[in-house]
This record gives C-alpha cells, sequence and structure tokens, in this order.
C-alpha cells in the first residue's frame, strides 16, 4: 500500500488590479486540471414545468482556501459542495476585482451539469477609480470585453457576475449599460448558454442604493443582460412588485437568500427555507449566499449541511444525468485513503473535488440516513452509506437516459448489517408503438437480494401525470461477482423504446450497508455471460 501523493504547489489566483486584468494573457505552459478540465455535461430537467433556477454564490472567508490548489491538498476537512442536484448556476465570489474560480469548482460543477459564473466586483473609492478607466469612453470598453471573453474561455466558466458597489457618474451610465450589454453579447457569441448577471446595487441615477427588488431604477441593467440577482433586505412587497415588473422573464430575477441572516428575512440559518418559499411563492428564481455557513459557523458539518439542504428541497427543482455511459462511486472529492476497485491503493489525507464523482440527490427519506463514509470505498476517497430504520426507497437519481440494443447496469455493494431485500428501482417513459396504449411508465426491479416488495413508483405518478404504471420484467442478470467484500451484479434491460426517468435504490427492513459504485452502459452483452 503505497502512501498518498500531497499536491500542493501550484495555485490559482484572483485579479486585484485594472493592469492585471488588461495584461492578463492565457498561460504559455500548460495547466492540465485547467486544458483538461470537465466540459459542463448536459442534464435532465425537472419533473416539474416550472423552472425556476437556484444559483449558488459561494462566499467563505475571502475565497481561494484549500481550493486554490490546482492538483488539490492534503486538508480532507476542508469544505466540499455536493448537493449539487438542485442547483443550476454556481457563482465563486471574493471581494477582488476578478474572481476566477478554482478548477477544482468548475470541474465539479460541470460533470453535475451546473454552470459556472466568476465575479467582476467593484467597490468604494478604489473601485470608482477602476470604473473610470473602464466606462471612460468606447475603446476601454471593448478590451475589458475582449479579456473577460477570453478569461471566461480558458478557464471554461459560462459567464460572469458583475457586481458595481459604488457610485458612478451620472454621465457614465449609459457606458456602464453599453459594458453590461456587450458583454453578454460577446459571451453569448462564444457561447450561446453562457450567462452574466447584474448584482442590485447601483441605480440609473448612478447612487450605490441598493433596491431589493426589479423597478424602474434598475431595469435597464436588467434588460441589458441575463438577469438580475436582487439584494438581501427585501420585504414580501418587494417581491410582489419585483413579479410584475419581471413579466415573462420572472426566472430571470434571482431573489437574494443569506444563509448568515443580516438584517434578513426571518433571519437565514435554519430558517433559510422560509426565504426560498417566499421567493417561489412569487415564481422567481433564488440565489444561496454564503451556504459554506454550515461549514464556517457550526462544529457538524455534514449534520448541519444535512439540516439545511433537506429543509430547502420542497423549493428546488432536481435535476441529473443524461448521458450515457453513467457511472459514479459517490466520492466527494475528499478522503482519508484511495480506493480502486474495492482495494486499498494510498493513505493519506487528502482533498480534490475535481476528483469529486457524481452526486445522488441529497434529500433523505423517511427512514433512511444517508451519508458520505471515507472508511471504504470501491473507488476514490469514500462510498455512499445507507441505513434504513424501516423499509424505504432511496431517490438516487432524476434521469433522462435513452438507449440502443440493451442498458447495462452494474450495481456495486457491501453490507454493514445483516442483508435484507435489496433492489434497484428503475423508472422508465415508455414511447409506445400503439399511440392507443395507455402505458406511459414502466418500473424495472433489479433484485440484488431476495425478493423486493416494491409495487409502486414512490408517488412520482400523481406528479408527472402519467397516465399509467406497468411493473416489469425486462431485465436479466448477466453478470454476479464478488470481489474484496463487495458484491458487484450487472444487469441487462434489452427492451428499446424506453427513457430511463429516475434510478431508485430500495431496502426491506432495517440495514445498513454501503453503495460503492453504480454503472449505466448502452452495450451488447454478447460475451459476458
Amino acid at each position: 500500500m503505497a502512501p498518498a501523493v500531497q499536491r500542493q504547489g501550484r495555485e490559482i489566483v484572483p485579479l486585484i488590479s485594472w493592469k492585471e486584468l488588461m495584461d492578463w494573457k492565457e498561460p504559455p505552459d500548460c495547466i492540465e486540471e485547467i486544458v483538461n478540465g470537465t466540459a459542463l455535461m448536459p442534464r435532465a430537467p425537472s419533473y416539474t414545468q416550472k423552472q425556476l433556477k437556484t444559483l449558488v454564490c459561494h462566499d467563505l472567508k475571502g475565497g481561494y482556501l484549500d481550493d486554490r490548489f490546482y492538483s488539490g491538498c492534503c486538508n480532507k476537512n476542508a469544505y466540499r459542495f455536493y448537493n449539487w442536484s438542485g442547483v443550476d448556476i454556481f457563482i465563486y465570489f471574493s471581494h477582488h476585482l476578478l474572481t476566477i474560480p478554482p478548477p477544482c469548482w468548475v470541474n465539479a460543477a460541470h460533470l453535475h451539469g451546473v454552470k459556472v459564473l466568476g465575479t467582476f466586483i467593484t467597490e468604494w473609492e478604489a473601485g470608482a477609480v477602476i470604473c473610470q478607466k473602464l466606462l471612460c469612453n468606447e475603446e476601454s470598453i471593448n478590451l475589458c470585453v475582449s479579456q473577460m471573453v477570453k478569461i471566461a474561455q480558458y478557464h471554461h466558466l459560462e459567464g460572469w457576475f458583475i457586481n458595481i458597489e459604488n457610485a458612478i457618474d451620472v454621465n457614465k451610465i449609459d457606458n456602464l449599460v453599453i459594458f453590461i450589454k456587450k458583454l453578454t453579447t460577446a459571451m453569448h457569441e462564444v457561447n450561446p448558454e453562457s450567462l452574466v448577471l447584474w448584482y442590485d446595487s447601483v441605480t440609473k441615477e448612478g447612487k450605490l442604493d441598493w433596491q431589493n427588488e426589479l423597478n424602474v431604477l434598475n431595469r435597464c441593467f436588467f434588460d441589458a443582460c441575463d438577469g438580475i440577482f436582487l439584494n438581501y433586505t427585501w420585504t414580501h412587497e418587494h417581491l410582489k412588485r419585483t413579479r410584475d415588473a419581471a413579466g415573462n422573464r420572472n426566472s430571470d430575477v434571482f431573489v437574494g437568500v443569506d444563509v448568515f441572516g443580516r438584517n434578513f428575512y426571518e433571519g437565514g440559518k435554519f430558517n433559510t427555507y422560509k426565504a426560498f418559499a417566499e421567493a417561489r411563492s412569487q415564481e422567481l428564481s433564488a440565489a444561496l449566499f454564503a451556504q459554506g455557513w454550515t461549514y464556517e459557523n457550526q462544529d457538524d458539518f455534514e449534520g448541519n449541511e444535512e439540516k439545511l439542504w433537506k429543509s430547502l428541497s420542497p423549493y428546488l427543482f432536481y435535476h441529473g444525468p443524461r448521458s450515457l455511459p453513467f457511472r459514479t462511486s459517490f466520492c466527494q472529492g475528499v478522503g482519508e485513503k484511495k480506493f480502486f476497485r474495492g482495494e486499498c491503493k494510498e493513505t493519506g489525507d487528502w482533498f480534490n473535488l475535481s476528483l469529486q464523482q457524481y452526486q445522488p440527490i441529497w434529500a433523505n427519506e423517511a427512514h433512511v440516513k444517508m451519508e458520505f463514509t471515507q472508511t471504504d470505498g470501491y473507488n476514490g476517497g469514500g462510498c455512499l452509506q445507507l441505513a434504513t430504520t424501516a423499509p424505504a426507497t432511496v431517490r438516487l437519481f432524476i434521469c433522462e437516459m435513452k438507449w440502443q440494443v440493451a442498458l447495462l447496469t452494474t450495481v456495486v455493494y457491501k453490507w454493514c448489517e445483516a442483508p435484507v431485500p435489496l433492489s434497484l428501482v428503475l423508472q422508465f417513459d415508455v414511447n409506445p408503438k400503439d399511440e392507443k396504449s395507455l402505458v406511459r411508465q414502466r418500473v424495472e426491479v433489479l433484485a440484488l437480494e431476495g425478493n423486493s416488495e416494491y409495487t409502486n413508483a414512490a408517488g412520482c405518478e400523481k406528479e408527472r401525470n402519467v397516465m399509467l404504471v406497468e411493473q416489469s420484467s425486462l431485465a436479466e442478470k448477466v453478470v454476479e461477482t464478488e470481489k474484496e467484500g463487495w458484491m458487484i451484479k450487472t444487469f441487462s434491460v434489452r427492451e428499446e423504446g424506453l427513457t430511463l426517468k429516475q434510478a431508485n435504490i430500495r431496502l426491506e427492513g432495517a440495514s445498513s450497508l454501503l453503495l460503492g459504485s453504480i454503472d449505466l452502459q448502452n452495450i451488447c452483452t454478447k460475451g459476458l455471460q
């Protein structure tokens, strides 16, 4: 067993001055973690028709902590984020002129289909000086836009969050709007899926006067880009007026939600869900600010992270994987060891979000405790541990996967307590050959242990308005092996014309197990038997 290599060394830094921004050039040497970074993966849409968005704005102690190292570091207790399934946009925030997200955040977000934005911020007197340089003429605006687009392309960013926290000469407001329009247009030209968002700060009169709503004083900036991030000290009336003002662009308004609760609606913290409920009641998107509160000010990070996100879950719109092949070992990008196919290959603490694997829906159902454990694993730094007190179904992923020939599904697991009947439940949408067929969904139960008593689709039929659910027996087991105590079972679903929409784990009683890996492939099964 080899000791783990502790990689720190090279690190990313923000741009702190106008000169640094103007002088920026693509590095001549290859930085593997950037050049070979994870592309933005396609994601399955949520079941609901309300496509309101959730944005996470990550502001943790000024930023650029353990995450700044290109190749990771040895602090296994560094802050990590894994509730990606309910998030659409991730902003890396700090109080520097140009905040460039570290590659590990870009890679982890992109793996889950989440867009990543950097931050352009000017503040107080120093910020006013920078704005004078930026807005002095069209040439300066064009140069700044060109540099920001190049930086976004190099670092694989989907756009920018613009935060002007200083007064602007009213005679330069038109130039500020031009800057926003040009940046938005230029980003769309290189990436049609890009976003430029404006923070509710400066008004059209040039005053630093947070409105906490969308109105005539900040409308010109909203109209110039892809959306607005509202300041945090709003009330019900602010949001009501905002909904009226937004019209059919309601999902482009992100209601600022401060987890720290500073002069904020219902005090934030574990009451943050009340602000989400208020935003959703007005059919507006939400911007969760400083979600790292669960880490920064709490002793039990995992417990408080679970408590916060479980409270938010009714107001989130979950997404999941969309393309094949799909595989995950549930590693969160941290560990005490490194496992490969069930064997410990390296020892030593490590942290690198670039190595994070696809995460499940972290919204525990009744009778289930779900957590990431670092004591054992199949691949990476750990795996998913499930503990039940009664029969329970655990949602793992919302999907939208189609295949040809056969869907090959491999599940790797290990019991911690006495086994109970266990199954992987796959929910499919059906594309019926007969248009008169009422069957719109099928449920395939892959029996891993014993006989499952699962007889329905966990209530999703009502939410998705499914006409009829049929439980079928399309699958056959093609491989069953054991390695290092891990059970490895592979099934083949051969019927075509189906779309995988959800994957669940079902336990028929009280027990505990480790879920080491799930692998889905579109492949011919010949030769596997």
